[in-house]
């Protein structure tokens, strides 16, 4: 636990020191903060296996890009995810009375913001407990590289890709820095 809050302590002053060395239009914080509620929200519906609370982050005519392919349009996003394609708990070991569970984790988010629309570059994690819902199992990490919308006055994706540093077609160790505020 020390080590958790050290790390997080860490990880707070470098992000006020990136956060301080650049200039930000009036209104960046608020929607950095929107951008980044959207990204919980997801995590959240994805892992409560929420059909409509996940494609409802999504435009109308979004694309997710992720391990099994492109899923485009907001109906065919939420269809994809009640259809149980992505389901990181199947396999898991039965326990009565406690189904297992995944929970995503998102952090360094760097986020540009240019009027309307927005990149977003946030690294991510995942933890369950397939095996003993009493110990936790950390499973793969990657990266999403986001395109974002603000639509009726609400931020929403346009194109979510989803690397994965587990799987041979969808790493990018290696690729060159995606760092919006570089290009």
């Amino acid at each position: 636990m020390k080590f958790l809050t050290a790390f997080a302590a860490v990880s707070i002053l470098l992000a006020a020191g990136a956060a301080a060395a650049q200039d930000y239009d009036d209104g960046y914080a608020e929607d950095r903060a929107e951008i980044i509620n959207l990204q919980g929200r997801y995590l959240l519906a994805m892992d409560f296996n929420d059909p409509d609370a996940y494609a409802s982050v999504f435009t109308e005519d979004a694309v997710l890009d992720w391990a099994g392919g492109e899923v485009a349009g907001r109906e065919a996003i939420r269809d994809f995810l009640a259809s149980g394609a992505y389901n990181p708990t199947r396999g898991a070991a039965e326990v009565e009375g406690h189904p297992a569970a995944y929970r995503h984790f998102v952090t360094n988010q760097v986020i540009k913001v240019d009027g309307d629309t927005a990149r977003a570059i946030t690294y991510w994690f995942q933890a369950g407990n397939l095996q003993d819902r009493g110990t936790m199992e950390f499973g793969m990490f990657g990266n999403y590289v986001d395109t974002l919308a603000k639509v009726d006055g609400q931020w929403l994706f346009t194109r979510r890709e989803i690397y994965n540093e587990g799987i041979p077609s969808r790493f990018q160790a290696g690729a060159d820095n995606p760092d919006p505020f570089l290009k």
